[in-house]
């Protein structure tokens, strides 16, 4: 039996930090959202009953759906920032 490997699969390690205002759900929000566009490595938050700050990596399913998922983050209620780091 031969081993394939599929090529037309590209995958990619991305780090996001984020900003907004704490809030219930809101880190929920952004993982359940985020977890629809690839597999959640990492997620690290910061709240202190203002503001909620974090960073998390996702390995994407696919490098070019990073725009979608920058835009479907900033529909988060209580989303004031959102940054791909390279």
């Amino acid at each position: 039996m031969k081993n394939t490997i599929n090529t037309n699969f590209s995958s990619s390690l991305t780090q996001l930090e984020i900003l907004g205002f704490d809030r219930v759900g809101f880190v929920e929000e952004v993982t359940r959202f985020t977890s629809d566009y690839g597999k959640i490595v990492s997620v690290k938050f910061e709240a202190d009953g203002v503001r909620s700050e974090g960073f998390l990596r996702i390995k994407l399913e696919n490098s070019d759906r990073l725009d979608s998922l920058l835009v479907r983050l900033k529909a988060i209620t209580g989303l004031v920032k959102v940054k791909h780091l390279i």
